[in-house]
This record gives structure tokens, C-alpha cells and sequence, in this order.
């Protein structure tokens, strides 16, 4: 019986110690911190390198050689071009290779006849060519294509002139007066359908430039320039009888371009100045003194076409003269120009042969 009274004792000794143990084991446990998941870092890109192609508007340029410099247009392919414009609006596009040490940040430009090279520092908008001579700086511009800055003409018609050689051509109402330059003793009369000499006009002169009076009278005049000379002379157009001679303007009368029955249009390559001049009052009306070389001319509806750069172009000459419109022929130099009514003609040169060119610019 003591045996069971102890036996009981122990099992309810151990069931309160179990019981006070369970207890402890409910107590309040530390508060774990409730911290947000890390954000894992994004990768920061590669830097993009800074890069010298693209289409640079010129901002200032104290070197020469690009004053009238408009645009530089730079190609991952090492090519370049740039784009002048002088201050009366003679557009000129020129070509060229560059090779580039981004090392050192250097560009060399070359032209074909030479080279230029040029330390430069560069931002995202800003480029700096620094020549030996002189500071370009360009700021990134909206792309302009070519096409843009010298609108291209499109050839109607072209044939073989009668010569090469950088002459200025005139329209009398049915062929082409070609000028004869350095080698020909005539000026010559060619068929514009056909390009075979019609004739010639005999004469003693070397004429770089030719020009038929814009007179409806069988007693107007032909003009033609000399080799080297700063005069040009007047024939009678019907029986190439010599008449007069103009008064000094400027040596190498290059192009000649009538406007009535008393004033023209001579351009001098020397000088570079086209002057107005009245061969009734043996006076020169105007001067105008360009920044270029001028070659052709031609005046029709109040407009002086100019052959210059190669190019041709669209002047106003109502005051001073504004260059209202540029053309190109791809791969062609031009340098004489004439209207046939309809369309103008140029005189241009195509892998150093005289080409006649009937073009798809009209009044």
C-alpha cells in the first residue's frame, strides 16, 4: 500500500514539472526585424565613346582656308565632305579622305593635292579642329545631303563639242555658238540636234567667250572676248564685220552675257568681278567683285546665270547680286551656259572632254 502511495506521488511530480516546462517554452521569443529584401545593383552600361562622324554645322573658323566653310560631313568610312558658301551665296562641295588617331585626337584631312592635320577636342554637340593655321568649331547639326546644297540637274541631251577647252557658248536662235578658246581660228556653229559643226565664224581672236545681241534688228551685234585680254569686241552679227572694242575691265574676259540692245554682262577670271557695261556710253555701269572665279554667263528674265566653282548659278543682280538658286551636273564641270528658249545648254567638261549638255532647268 506505501508502494502505490509513492508510486502515485512520483507521476504527479512529474506531470507539474512537465507542465511548468511546456509553459517556459510559450514565452514571448525576440521580435525578428522585418527588413526588406536587397535590391540587387543594375549593371551600369558601358560608356558610349564620343564620335567624330556625323554632319557638323561650322560655328566660327579664324583659318582661311575654311571661312566660308558651312558644313563638315564626316563618314564612319573615313570620306568627308564640306560645304562652302561665301557671303553673296556661291555654294562649293568638296571631297576628301580623313584618317583618324582617336589615341592622340588627331584628324588628317586630304584633299588629293594635300593634306591638313588638326589636333581636336570633342563634347556631344561640340567639335574643335585646331589646324596650325587656324581654329575650326563645329556644333552637331541635322543631317543635309548633298543634294540639298546644290540641287542636280538632269541631263536631257548631251553630245560632243567641237573642242575642249573652258569656253562659254550663246544661243542665235537655231545652234550653239561655241567659243574657241586656245586652239580653234573659228568660233563655232554647232547643230543641236545633230552636234556636227553647222559652220563657222571666222575670226583672229581667241575666244574664250561668245555672245549674240539680245536685239531683234538684222543689224545686231556678236560679241566675243581674246586671249587674255581685259576687253572684249563687237562684230556685226549678219557679216562678221568688226565694229569696236569694249574699254578696259579686267584681263581673261571669260564669259559675256547681253542683256538688251545697249548693256552686258562681262565676267573677268583675274579680277573676279563681273562688271555692267553700256557700249552705247562706252561706261562701266556696275562693279561686282566676287570671292570666286567667274566663267560663263548668261542673262535671261531679269536673272544673271553665273558659271563659277564648276557649277552654275541663279543671281539676282537687282542689287549687288544674291545667289538665288545652285546647280550641279554630277561628274561634269561646267563652265559656259546658254538659253534656247526653252532650256538651257551648258558647255562642260566630262573626263577632260568638251561635252554640249541640253539640261532640264528652264525659266
Amino acid at each position: 500500500m506505501k508502494n502505490s502511495v509513492f508510486f502515485i506521488a512520483i507521476i504527479l511530480f512529474a506531470s507539474t514539472m512537465f507542465t511548468n516546462c511546456k509553459k517556459d517554452d510559450d514565452s514571448p521569443q525576440p521580435a525578428i526585424e522585418n527588413t526588406p529584401p536587397q535590391e540587387t545593383p543594375e549593371e551600369t552600361p558601358e560608356e558610349e565613346l564620343l564620335k567624330i562622324d556625323g554632319t557638323w554645322a561650322v560655328s566660327s573658323a579664324d583659318f582661311y582656308e575654311y571661312q566660308n566653310s558651312s558644313y563638315f560631313i564626316i563618314n564612319p568610312d573615313n570620306t568627308l565632305t564640306i560645304l562652302d558658301e561665301d557671303e553673296m551665296g556661291f555654294r562649293d562641295l568638296n571631297n576628301a579622305n580623313y584618317t583618324h588617331d582617336e589615341e592622340n585626337s588627331q584628324i588628317t584631312i586630304n584633299f588629293g593635292f594635300g593634306s591638313s592635320l588638326a589636333n581636336y577636342t570633342l563634347t556631344e554637340d561640340e567639335l574643335v579642329l585646331s589646324f596650325p593655321d587656324g581654329t575650326v568649331t563645329l556644333n552637331k547639326n541635322e543631317t543635309i545631303a548633298d543634294n540639298q546644297w546644290l540641287e542636280e540637274l538632269t541631263i536631257l541631251v548631251e553630245g560632243d563639242a567641237p573642242w575642249t577647252d573652258s569656253v562659254d557658248i550663246a544661243w542665235n536662235g537655231s545652234q550653239i555658238l561655241v567659243g574657241n578658246g586656245y586652239e580653234a581660228d573659228n568660233i563655232g556653229v554647232v547643230n543641236p540636234e545633230t552636234f556636227a559643226l553647222d559652220g563657222t565664224i571666222t575670226t583672229t581672236r581667241s575666244a574664250f567667250a561668245v555672245e549674240i545681241e539680245k536685239f531683234d534688228d538684222p543689224s545686231k551685234y556678236l560679241f566675243q572676248s581674246s586671249n587674255g585680254s581685259a576687253k572684249f569686241y563687237i562684230y556685226q552679227e549678219s557679216d562678221n564685220t568688226y565694229l569696236e572694242e569694249s574699254l578696259d575691265m579686267g584681263a581673261w574676259i571669260y564669259g559675256l552675257a547681253s542683256i538688251d540692245e545697249r548693256r552686258i554682262w562681262a565676267a573677268s577670271g583675274n579680277e573676279r568681278s563681273l562688271y555692267l557695261y553700256n557700249y552705247n556710253t562706252h561706261t562701266i555701269e556696275q562693279t561686282i567683285e566676287l570671292d570666286t572665279r567667274p566663267n560663263g554667263l548668261d542673262y535671261q528674265d531679269g536673272h544673271l546665270y553665273v558659271c563659277a566653282n564648276n557649277k552654275l548659278f541663279k543671281c539676282d543682280v537687282s542689287d549687288g547680286l544674291q545667289v538665288v538658286n545652285s546647280y550641279s551636273i554630277p561628274n561634269v564641270q561646267i563652265y559656259g551656259v546658254a538659253y534656247d528658249g526653252s532650256n538651257f545648254w551648258v558647255y562642260g567638261e566630262q573626263n577632260n572632254e568638251g561635252k554640249l549638255i541640253k539640261i532640264d532647268l528652264t525659266i
